[in-house]
Parts: structure tokens; sequence; C-alpha cells
């Protein structure tokens, strides 16, 4: 029996009733920590390409390249970690990469305690004392667990710390929830991850010499089912307005600027704690909307 040829195929389809072209879908893997920016900017994206979704894959950035591995399935990928991106290009997965032009933002590391900061922690050593419960994320799993063994490897108190630790998480947002819900005493996050928890936790800067400055760049997968859209995708996330968007949720956009945006963040916590401090961009910066939200 001969097979039908791929234009009668199509023309048949569409003569059956409710047999319609399917509307396309991008496939982007990227970092649990990048969920609050990147579901805005994908809402706009989409506005602006109707009939076009796009899907998330969250996840620990380490569980990405097995499973795209496996799979060959994706559009685009976004981990938390330049690293990541870096592993990908070596093993074929990658349309191309340019470190310089394709960065959308930084993560930058704070520290993050309960509110009333009942251990007293101040610095990165204070990880270390006798009886601080510390939150590490697990290196294999995610880009924040990368950083955690850096920064106490570099400080000489990794093994004490690891002795503290009462946690391995497997993706940033489990780190921001134990502090929140005083379950650990203390842990580095990202900024864009303590900006969701202003009313619930205290931010410390960390010490010049410790803090973790990381690029996350973006980049079209090989295997892509629509590659002139995720290009366009991909432009949208590089563009100035979705840098914007990035800025207002705590990520750094200007890696000049961090001491100036960690000291906005620091205050942001605490005019969303204080009623009576008015917000305005005097009070709390690029950060208004995200402390209207919480003041709510």
């Amino acid at each position: 029996m001969r097979v039908p040829s791929l234009a009668l195929s199509l023309t048949c389809c569409l003569m059956l009733p409710g047999c319609q072209q399917r509307s396309p879908r991008l496939l982007f893997h990227a970092g649990a920590g990048q969920r609050s920016s990147l579901d805005e900017i994908a809402q706009l994206f989409a506005q602006r390409h109707p009939g076009v979704r796009v899907d998330f894959a969250y996840k620990g950035s380490g569980y990405f390249l097995a499973d795209v591995a496996a799979s060959k399935e994706g559009d685009l990928y976004m981990p938390g970690e330049a690293f990541y991106v870096e592993q990908a290009v070596r093993r074929g997965f990658v349309e191309s990469y340019e470190p310089h032009t394709d960065t959308a933002a930084y993560f930058v590391t704070v520290i993050l305690i309960p509110s009333g900061n009942p251990k007293g922690i101040r610095t990165v050593a204070d990880f270390a004392r006798p009886g601080v419960r510390v939150g590490l994320g697990d290196p294999e799993a995610c880009a924040v667990g990368v950083w955690h063994k850096r920064i106490f490897e570099k400080a000489g108190i990794y093994e004490r710390v690891k002795r503290n630790a009462v946690m391995n998480a497997q993706c940033i947002p489990e780190l921001g929830n134990a502090v929140k819900l005083r379950a650990i005493d203390t842990a580095i996050v990202w900024s864009s991850t303590a900006v969701l928890y202003l009313r619930d936790a205290e931010i410390v800067p960390m010490e010049s010499e410790y803090v973790g400055i990381v690029p996350l760049p973006i980049v079209v997968l090989k295997f892509s089912r629509h590659k002139a859209l995720a290009r366009q995708l991909k432009a949208f996330v590089l563009s100035r307005e979705a840098k914007a968007i990035f800025h207002k949720h705590a990520y750094i956009i200007d890696a000049s600027e961090v001491d100036r945006d960690i000291k906005w963040l620091v205050a942001a916590a605490r005019v969303a704690k204080d009623p009576a401090i008015p917000i305005t961009p005097q009070t709390c910066g690029h950060l208004v909307e995200e402390v209207r939200r919480q003041r709510r």
C-alpha cells in the first residue's frame, strides 16, 4: 500500500472537522532560580506572538545535561551558571554561544537569615560556628551548591560548614523556604531568591572577597524544532526590556553595580517589614513593585 504524499496528507487533515495545525510550543530548560523573571518575560513574548506557547522545564541546573542528552528535546537552555552552558557546547548541543553577548543578567550571592537573626549571622565565617544550622545546595544538582563549595573552601571552613549542614537542597527555592520556616539558621542564596522573602527573612551582604557574581547565558539548542522562533525568544530575553524585568526581580544587569543593587535589596527588606516607611524609589530603589506586592 502506497503512503500518501505529505501534501495529500495535509489536505486530507485540513478537510477533517477539528483537524487544525498545532500552534508552536517552545520547550525552555531553565534554572529553578530564574522562574520569577522568565515567567513574566515569556508572558510578554506570548502576547506579542499569538498562538505561541512557552513551556518551561525548571529544575536544579545539574539535572539538565543528562535530561537533554537522553531526550534530545528542547529549544532554549538557560541554566543557573555559564559552566553548564559550556558543558552543553562541548557535547554539541548548542547552536552558538558568545559569552559576552548571550548573557541576560547575573546572579549574585547574599546571606539569607530568618527575621530577627536569632543566631547573629553577619559574616561567612559565622556559618562554621558550633550550633548554627546551615542549608547547603547539592553541588551535583544546583548551581548555588557549586558556589557554596567555592566560597567556603576559599574561606577555609568548608569541612566545618558541612558538619553544620542540616539540609542538602536540590534547588535554590528549597533554601529560601527553609529560612522562611526557620528550619535552618542561614543559607547563601542568589539575590533574586532573597527578594522573594523580604517580609519573612533578613538579607546580609557578603564580604567582597567571597561574593559570587554569576553570568546567566541563554542559548538555542541544536535540536530545536522551531529554531527561528527560539532565536526570537532568545533575542527578547537579551533585550533591554527584558533586562529591566530581571532588574526589578533583583537580578544584577550591570556587574559594576553589584554593591549599589545589594544595598537596595537590604533596604527593600526593611521597607517591606515596616508599614511606616513609604514605598518609593527613594526608599527601595528598583524593587518598588516587589515591596508593594509583599506588603499586600
